[in-house]
């Protein structure tokens, strides 16, 4: 399927250096992605409680881009696919895994977006009076 090597023969034995150091990158730039989303949260939501607004702002900042490169990247992975695209049972395990992880990440960066779950100052600000107690501050909230 998306394999370098003639079809219907086996892979090589060993996997040519440039692939060993290019797999090694992605995969150090998918852990520093995770560190720095982990960090990230983490501050806004310790240091920004205060400050809703500001910690909409900067997580938005965070989310967007994480949102537009979960979506190219699951339609990219798609596209490359051509002929396999929607024979779900030729995936590999890669591909399946590439797919599933893409959507699990997605899915709670739309419902950010969408306002599900969290506090909206656009929505909840004070003086809004809409929703459930949109009143009370953040930090009292539990």
């Amino acid at each position: 399927m998306q394999a370098p090597w003639p079809p219907h023969s086996p892979p090589p034995q060993r996997l040519p250096l440039a692939t060993t150091v290019t797999v090694v990158q992605l995969a150090h730039v998918c852990g520093l992605l995770g560190v720095l989303n982990f960090f990230l949260l983490r501050s806004a939501r310790r240091y920004l409680s205060a400050q809703p607004a500001l910690q909409e702002k900067i997580v938005g900042a965070l989310l967007t881009p994480l949102l537009v490169g979960d979506v190219l990247h699951i339609a990219l992975t798609l596209w490359a696919l051509d002929d396999v695209r929607w024979h779900f049972s030729e995936w590999t395990v890669m591909v399946w895994l590439t797919v599933v992880i893409g959507i699990s990440l997605l899915i709670p960066r739309i419902t950010w977006h969408l306002g599900i779950g969290r506090y909206m100052e656009s929505r909840d600000g004070k003086g809004k009076g809409k929703g459930l107690g949109a009143n009370i501050a953040l930090s009292s909230r539990h």
